[in-house]
């Protein structure tokens, strides 16, 4: 019975993951202005927080449930909590898409008319899709990963994440000066302030 309900939480976080991906690679469509070939930080960057999630993925603990719990209620804390972080995950990085527009993309770039943009959840943190991601990652490590595999994954995609936020914030940086730094100084870059 446990094995059939990790199974299906397995699945169900599969399907997840493959919704944020769909999600992030869907683009809303042609974005008139010239297109840069990324810096190479960023593609190191994307490379590292890819394998970040394959680790998380793969490295997988031994027991259902971490810490030794037994049982079906630990299972459905874990699952839950699990989930949870998918389904914010995925509800954070709409937002951020949709805030957006038609400037997003997968890299870094400033197009022809180009806004900063600092409301919905760019009000809360400059990188909320990074910030997404994290949530993604930290799903199938709580949810499955070992020790090792969590370890490794959150120092991959922690690795990974600085450098596309510096090569990012650069490239923002030039192009709206003064209303970036202010912007920056006021908007934490990844974590939210508390209170």
């Amino acid at each position: 019975m446990i094995a059939h309900i990790y199974w299906l939480f397995f699945l169900i976080l599969l399907i997840l993951f493959a919704v944020f991906l769909v999600i992030v690679f869907r683009h809303p469509g042609q974005v008139v202005g010239r297109r840069e070939k990324s810096p190479a930080a960023v593609r190191l960057g994307a490379i590292l927080q890819s394998l970040s999630y394959m680790i998380a993925w793969t490295l997988r603990r031994p027991e259902v449930v971490p810490f030794g719990g037994k049982g079906l209620w630990p299972l459905a804390a874990v699952a839950f909590l699990s989930l949870a972080l998918a389904v914010g995950a995925i509800a954070l990085v709409v937002a951020a898409k949709k805030h957006l527009g038609r400037q997003w993309a997968l890299a870094a770039r400033v197009v022809e008319g180009h806004k900063l943009v600092t409301d919905g959840p760019f009000a809360v943190v400059r990188h909320p899709i990074y910030l997404a991601m994290a949530l993604l990652l930290l799903s199938p490590v709580i949810g499955f990963s070992s020790w090792l595999g969590a370890g490794l994954s959150i120092a991959l995609f922690a690795a990974g994440t600085v450098l596309r936020i510096r090569a990012e914030e650069d490239v923002l940086a030039q192009a709206f000066g003064r209303e970036y730094a202010e912007y920056r100084e006021r908007v934490p870059a990844f974590l939210p302030r508390l209170g």
